[in-house]
């Protein structure tokens, strides 16, 4: 892969890892919410019996607290995000000239660098 790849995928992945975990697009952000309410539980939980209590009281189990965790973590819904678009990318330069994939990628890309120029200036 050359050097350009490599930085679009690291762009990309974090393009698609903040729609996955901090966008408030209806659609990711309301399953996203749900989710997260149902199962996840709280990271001060001490003692045993508060670790099987979800945020809305249900019970809840540490597999799925873990995936609801996984739900809104940054660093580690990019290591899946990452390893997906990589395998993507792989496969379709492998299968042929692709300059579609390129463009995709240094799409998302822009999308990161524009977003986090934005955050720098003032409102």
């Amino acid at each position: 892969m050359s050097a350009l790849l490599i930085l679009l995928l690291t762009l990309a992945t974090h393009r698609v890892t903040r729609v996955v975990t901090r966008d408030a697009i209806p659609l990711i952000k309301t399953p996203r919410d749900a989710f997260v309410t149902r199962w996840g539980r709280s990271s001060s939980a001490a003692t045993r019996e508060e670790r099987r209590v979800s945020f809305n009281g249900k019970r809840t189990n540490g597999f799925m607290a873990s995936l609801a965790y996984l739900w809104e973590c940054d660093w580690c819904t990019s290591i899946y995000v990452g390893g997906g678009l990589t395998y993507l990318t792989w496969r379709w330069t492998e299968l042929g000239d692709q300059p579609w994939i390129v463009a995709v990628l240094a799409w998302l890309a822009a999308s990161t660098l524009t977003g986090l120029i934005a955050q720098q200036e003032p409102d």
